[in-house]
């Protein structure tokens, strides 16, 4: 099935990656920033179902939003993975 494509508001912003420290998933993936009145948004993906997304009043505020929700979603899929590794070892008990 087709992933439905969402609109970014705003305009892309032509961000300069390699003139900041900036955490280890923005530097890996590079989302791409928009800016839309005062508000910045870090997004790397358009599909709604898969995207993730950031939001600051600086594109470098977007970014770390963005970074903190990727770290957040990676530590739910290993707690996830924790507890069902766990079930499977007590159903092999």
């Amino acid at each position: 099935m087709k992933q439905q494509a969402r609109t970014i508001p705003g305009r892309l912003v032509d961000f300069d990656y390699g003139r900041y420290r900036l955490p280890t998933f923005v530097m890996q993936f590079k989302p791409a920033v928009y800016q839309d009145g005062d508000c910045y948004y870090a997004v790397l993906s358009f599909e709604e179902e898969h995207d993730i997304s950031g939001m600051g009043t600086s594109p470098e505020d977007a970014l770390i939003d963005w970074n903190d929700k990727v770290c957040n979603m990676l530590s739910l899929s290993n707690a996830l993975s924790a507890k069902l590794s766990t079930k499977r070892n007590k159903a092999r008990s």
